[in-house]
């Protein structure tokens, strides 16, 4: 069963330097006042005295600056590595602006996880199972009680370890690029599932309903996300075994 795995040190160490040599790519995701956000950027130094590491930042598409994490603030970082997808958490502790960019420096991970990329596949659910997704919006500085009036509903289309596309009756003032509490339950007589999502795509369906694709967001961030991100995966396994004991359709 693929589920995240904890890389050895000596290795982290290695994969870390190979991706500052290589400039390997990267995601940022950052949980602002306004909700999750995403940056791109690629490593650029291992500090060699220091447990640091330096990373340069795209922030084209992120000019307001209270949107921009700050020094102390927890960041998930993401990575592919071959046929697998490298996770980890760490904690900004500089920040430099050039221009259009930034050179933030953040702590040097004490574990690296990863993941099998196929976790990242689409799987839909078995045959006849019909499950149902509520999702709604929290507001910054609001209680947190959910009032029924805020909660939409939908039923899944199809799920991996990275987002799901869910389909809905009503369309109307679903904000792409927000970020949305998604509740769910894949399995039958097992606990929901509780998870923040990015709405990144949003296409019609037939009448007039629409397709909605979320972008799961902040599980590298902490180790009850991991391990939420676990359970996910069992999930995308489970749908994946369902349909490959189903046989060809006739």
């Amino acid at each position: 069963m693929s589920t995240t795995q904890t890389i050895a040190p000596q290795r982290q160490d290695q994969i870390l330097e190979d991706s500052v040599r290589q400039e390997r790519p990267l995601v940022l995701t950052h949980n602002s006042p306004d909700g999750w956000r995403t940056f791109k950027g690629v490593f650029v130094e291992l500090a060699g005295g220091a447990p640091t590491l330096s990373l340069r930042v795209d922030l084209r598409e992120h000019q307001s600056p209270t949107l921009l994490p700050t020094i102390g603030s927890t960041l998930g970082i993401t990575f592919r590595l071959g046929h697998k997808k490298c996770m980890f958490n760490t904690v900004l502790l500089n920040t430099q602006r050039r221009a259009e960019e930034a050179i933030w420096t953040v702590r040097k991970p004490e574990h690296l996880q990863q993941l099998q990329r196929r976790a990242y596949e689409r799987a839909v659910p078995p045959k006849g199972a019909i499950i149902a997704v509520r999702f709604w919006q929290e507001i910054p500085g609001q209680d947190s009680s959910v009032d029924g009036r805020s909660v939409r509903h939908g039923q899944l289309e199809d799920i991996s370890a990275g987002g799901m596309r869910i389909k809905v009756a009503d369309p109307k003032e679903i904000e792409l690029d927000r970020t949305y509490k998604c509740v769910f339950t894949p399995r039958p007589g097992k606990p929901a599932l509780v998870l923040d999502a990015v709405l990144r795509h949003r296409e019609a369906a037939d009448s007039g309903r629409a397709s909605l694709g979320f972008q799961f967001v902040g599980m590298e961030t902490t180790a009850d996300g991991l391990r939420l991100l676990d359970r996910l995966v069992r999930v995308v396994n489970h749908f994946h075994r369902a349909h490959s004991h189903e046989g060809p359709s006739r």
